[in-house]
């Protein structure tokens, strides 16, 4: 790793870093990689915090994917579909503050029940 490239943060699917030399902050997210300067990465955080879930979750609740939560990136062509726990772990990586404690639904939990 670069000397001037400092961890911020790390969650199991991503990493936040921030290199000193070009004042940019990388976001690796599973497959994803991020580079904004800190206005980009404000911008990026609020627009995160404004997702409205419930929203989402419903309108494309008929599609077949398991991630429903679309975000945009840069311009109207490129969308990344997100499931609700990947925002929060993003929200995590980036320190926002969630604003409720909200108790998990058997929706949020990912496991196939099999009775023998």
């Amino acid at each position: 790793m670069c000397p001037s490239v400092k961890l911020l943060k790390q969650s199991k699917n991503g990493v936040l870093t921030f290199c000193n030399k070009s004042k940019l902050f990388q976001l690796v997210y599973n497959n994803l990689c991020f580079e904004f300067y800190e206005w980009e990465l404000e911008v990026f955080k609020s627009h995160l915090n404004a997702l409205d879930f419930e929203y989402w979750e419903e309108t494309l609740s008929s599609t077949l994917s398991l991630r429903k939560i679309p975000i945009s990136i840069g311009n109207k062509y490129l969308v990344i579909l997100v499931s609700r726990q990947e925002v929060y772990e993003l929200m995590e990586l980036l320190n926002l503050e969630m604003n409720t404690l909200r108790f998990l639904s058997y929706k949020d939990i990912d496991y196939r029940f099999i009775e023998n």
